[in-house]
């Protein structure tokens, strides 16, 4: 099981400080929590996608100026999760045919625009077969924009990928319901917090540790 964190920075998490809120982003930030406090606890490999602009991207010709690398917006919202090792890896980081992801890191994949398979990196990883037959839990900002195109990257890689239904949010709801359905004809399924923790609880055997969510 592999965990795809998107883009859950300051500038779309963050009602007051965000320079492009996401509407809605700051209600689903306790489930982030759960679900990556959940990936440190059972050494979860974890995989946060992090939009690293120039102060003059191109791409704030569209949208306003956002994630510019250095400043508070770029940092994620949830910053010392999970509590595992960490790689981080550059936008200009190059195709690694050797390249694998290895079980218990936390790598956060910088990019410049909202794919993160524009990340070469990470596309060579996918050409590679590395998420075919993984199982690919997806969640963060926005359901219409990198949540999907991080999600349909994954299914045409080869991997199972469930969408977090109650810890993603998207821009407009006419373009959520639009990415909804186009990820449920892929063969995506969407699945809740509740429901993952319950999954990753299960893959440890004889687990006796208690999990974000537990309930007595």
């Amino acid at each position: 099981m592999i965990f795809f964190d998107v883009d859950t920075q300051v500038d779309f998490m963050h009602p007051e400080e965000g320079a492009l809120y996401v509407e809605g982003a700051d209600e689903i930030a306790a489930n982030i929590e759960k679900l990556l406090s959940a990936a440190g606890v059972l050494g979860i490999t974890t995989v946060s996608t992090s939009c690293a602009h120039d102060s003059d991207d191109p791409e704030f010709e569209i949208f306003p100026p956002h994630c510019v690398e250095g400043t508070r917006g770029a940092e994620r919202l949830h910053a010392d999760l999970p509590a595992l090792p960490r790689r981080v890896i550059d936008t200009a980081a190059a195709e690694d045919p050797h390249a694998r992801l290895q079980p218990a890191i936390h790598y956060v994949i910088k990019k410049k625009v909202f794919d993160p398979f524009s990340n070469r990196w990470l596309d060579g990883l996918r050409k590679g077969g590395a998420f075919s037959g993984e199982h690919a839990i997806v969640f963060g900002v926005a359901t219409d924009y990198c949540v999907r195109a991080t999600a349909l990257g994954l299914k045409e890689g080869g991997a199972e990928v469930e969408v977090v239904e109650d810890a993603i949010r998207g821009v407009s709801d006419e373009t959520t319901r639009t990415s909804l359905g186009e990820l449920d004809v892929s063969g995506i399924r969407l699945t809740t917090t509740d429901e993952v923790l319950r999954q990753v609880k299960e893959l440890q055997d004889g687990a006796t540790m208690e999990l974000p969510g537990d309930k007595n």
